[in-house]
């Protein structure tokens, strides 16, 4: 992502240790920052209280926060849990990161984590300097994509309105209806491209975040998006469809923003708590793109794209028909590309050990038609994943 010179991203920090509250100053706020990372203006409050009166502020000088971090516990005034509540109320397009001290728990899981269900994301001390730099500048982006795609609608239902005022009035002075009508027509199709351009260089610039997360699997988002448009295509999928399964796939792992980098390179086998956290990135990523407006139910299939068809996937344990046809596409190619490429912890398995795989629970673990496609592609149409 290149360096933003023309925006500074404002960021609210919320934590009773003083000392804490500069060192975020410190990380984001460097006297020789990185060439690629955007301008940070951070504001510091040490009680929830006052962070909640520091974004009605914000509000009402039209110069809100993109992110928060939250620091769970701090006493004597109100807690995170409160404060977090309380932000989300004043400010729903604020990304709000908790911040804990609690140590996970042996079956893996965060004391009182219920509570926070409905938050974006996690972050336990003691934290890393890389990690509040990525969190920021990943959610800094989402942010000022979901105001840039709202500005977006905005200007394009305006434009639907003025066209639509003037085909009326040319309907009642002028002889050539049909005429003006399709040239309205290509002026609305137009705005339409164009806005598809847009959203499609906004879900580039997040897949690349992503992957700056996880050097070792860089590329995998657009070579498992594009084995999902051959498939998508050799079965015969609408136009639109395709489309909407290829830019679910170019982005089915977003959600692994939300974790530790040190867990995505780890050279070895990933414990049992580990891949629960692995797991849990399709949730994740539900909850990032679920406020976005797409044309496509983008979220529904990044979460599903880990379902299996006998019911034994993630997160939710679906099953056959309740699995959206593109999660079962790309839950096949993602299996497909993973085997046969390089990970940290093991060498590529090879094409042929991935395919003999989705053959062999073909109708078990995977959609039998969706296997079909991709076989025919590998073995009689010679497919390659693009370098």
């Amino acid at each position: 992502m290149k360096a933003n010179t023309n925006r500074r991203f404002r960021i609210l920090v919320v934590d009773d240790d003083e000392t804490v509250l500069d060192l975020y100053k410190i990380i984001l706020c460097p006297t020789n920052p990185i060439p690629t990372m955007p301008t940070f203006e951070v504001e510091c409050c040490t009680q929830g209280d006052e962070a909640v009166d520091a974004v009605k502020k914000a509000l009402e000088e039209n110069n809100p926060f993109a992110v928060s971090f939250l620091d769970l516990n701090m006493p004597p005034g109100p807690d995170g849990q409160w404060t977090a509540d309380e932000l989300q109320k004043l400010d729903p397009a604020i990304n709000i990161i908790m911040v804990t001290g609690y140590r996970s728990t042996e079956a893996g899981c965060q004391p009182s984590s219920s509570n926070f269900s409905d938050k974006l994301l996690y972050l336990q001390k003691p934290f890393y300097r890389q990690e509040i730099i990525q969190f920021s500048t990943a959610l800094s982006t989402k942010w000022l994509a979901e105001r840039q795609l709202l500005d977006l609608h905005a200007d394009l239902e305006g434009l639907v309105e003025k066209r639509t005022a003037e085909l009326v009035e040319s309907n009642k002075l002028l002889k050539n209806e049909i005429e003006n009508r399709k040239q309205v027509q290509e002026e609305l199709e137009q705005s339409l491209q164009n806005l598809k351009k847009v959203m499609a260089a906004t879900i580039q610039a997040i897949a690349m975040t992503v992957e700056k997360r996880d050097p070792y699997t860089s590329g995998h988002q657009m070579r498992v998006a594009a084995l999902t448009r051959a498939v998508c295509q050799a079965l015969e999928f609408a136009e639109d469809q395709v489309e909407g399964a290829y830019m679910a796939a170019s982005i089915h792992d977003i959600g692994k923003i939300s974790l530790p980098a040190e867990i995505l390179s780890k050279p070895i086998q990933l414990t049992e708590i580990e891949i629960r956290l692995i797991q849990a990135h399709a949730q994740a990523g539900y909850d990032i793109l679920k406020g976005i407006e797409f044309p496509w139910p983008i979220a529904d299939i990044i979460i599903q794209h880990h379902e299996r068809m006998n019911g034994s996937g993630y997160p939710h344990g679906l099953a056959g028909e309740d699995i959206l046809m593109e999660a079962r596409v790309i839950g096949v190619a993602d299996v497909v590309e993973t085997m046969a490429s390089h990970r940290p912890y093991r060498p590529s398995m090879g094409i042929d050990k991935a395919l003999a795989e989705i053959a062999q629970n073909s109708g078990t673990l995977y959609d039998a038609d969706v296997v079909a496609a991709c076989l025919q592609l590998f073995r009689d149409e010679a497919f390659e994943f693009p370098s």
